[in-house]
């Protein structure tokens, strides 16, 4: 019975895996024909750092790079059913779950850039509102699915109740996490970088929320809609998990 649920639960991540591609290549494909409306000139790209340089409004080439790190998370996911037991065990594991918890907002983060949402002329501002929803589901959902990934392989080794508490406090700190990139513009290197600069600010904005009062409501708004969002889908694909 377990191989047969083992053989099941691989199968469902290589199709979720194979539909997320899909949906990565239907995103690129509605930003491909944007600049092909506004007449983009490819010209001018001699270099990546040009490609940089170019990648904001109205171009919204940076949905490709935002898109990329939202990849990363499921993708660190993915390894943890390849952790076998042994003496690095823990070490492993708790290596791929940092590096996965901060790596996570950068997945729904993408929802924010609706914020970029505004008439520009030459292209129909329905089509901008679909291509930025499109990358902000494929987003979401690269989220939602590593967080189960990540759910599952908590359940196996601790109490469902640890998994939960420890799942809703990843999704607190994802949409904390969201607002510090989006409104404080912290990324994630910034921890290597300028971890002393991050943290204090971290610190000065819990200790002053009222300053922030106008921004850091996003946070508590994605928090709620992030934990619900996630409990409903995990309600649809729980008969698939073994009890």
């Amino acid at each position: 019975m377990i191989d047969i649920f083992n053989y099941a639960q691989k199968s469902q991540r290589i199709k979720l895996f194979l539909l997320l591609s899909l949906l990565t290549v239907f995103d690129f494909a509605l930003l491909g024909y944007r600049l092909n409306i506004v007449d983009f000139d490819w010209s001018k790209v001699d270099s990546i750092r040009d490609l940089a340089s170019i990648r904001g409004i109205p171009t919204f080439l940076f949905l490709v790079w935002n898109l990329f790190l939202a990849w990363i998370p499921y993708w660190v996911s993915l390894t943890l059913s390849n952790i076998k037991d042994g003496k690095l065990r823990r070490l492993k594991t708790g290596f791929i779950l940092i590096v996965w918890l901060l790596f996570f907002p950068n997945a729904p983060y993408i929802l924010t850039d609706l914020l970029h949402f505004r008439n520009f002329g030459d292209v129909p501002m329905w089509y901008d509102l679909m291509m930025l929803l499109s990358f902000g589901f494929t987003g979401l959902m690269l989220g939602w699915l590593s967080m189960m990934e990540v759910q599952d392989f908590l359940k196996a080794r601790h109490s469902r109740g640890v998994a939960r508490v420890l799942t809703f406090m990843a999704l607190i700190l994802c949409s904390y996490g969201i607002y510090l990139g989006r409104f404080q513009r912290w990324n994630t290197w910034d921890i290597l970088t300028n971890p002393v600069a991050l943290f204090q600010d971290m610190f000065s904005v819990l200790m002053q929320p009222s300053v922030h009062a106008g921004t850091l409501g996003i946070a508590v708004v994605l928090g709620g809609f992030l934990t619900i969002g996630y409990a409903l889908l995990a309600a649809l694909r729980q008969p698939l998990v073994r009890e």
